[in-house]
């Protein structure tokens, strides 16, 4: 009989993302509040337009992305012209 050892794989050691993570961010127009989940965990926080940021989702044409460092999130909406799109920034701020 053989046995065959097999080890567990370890997750590589990545840099931060510059484009940040892909989130499915939750928005409260009257509140506005703005939750999504990380890998880190749930987060929630305050926008100052939401209803701008509830827009700018309607129209997205890839996922949003949340950059933390900068506590920021970026919604991609197209463009005319330019086949990434244009990337607009909602500053998002820590109950």
């Amino acid at each position: 009989m053989t046995f065959i050892s097999v080890a567990h794989a370890q997750r590589a050691k990545t840099s931060k993302n510059p484009n940040g993570i892909p989130v499915l961010p939750a928005v409260d127009v009257n509140l506005g509040t703005v939750t999504f989940f990380t890998p880190t965990g749930h987060r929630a926080y305050f926008s100052a337009d939401p209803a701008l940021l509830v827009d700018a989702l309607a129209a997205a044409v890839r996922p949003a992305h949340w950059i933390a460092e900068l506590g920021t999130l970026v919604v991609t909406v197209a463009q005319t012209g330019s086949r990434a799109g244009r990337r607009l920034g909602f500053k998002l701020e820590n109950y």
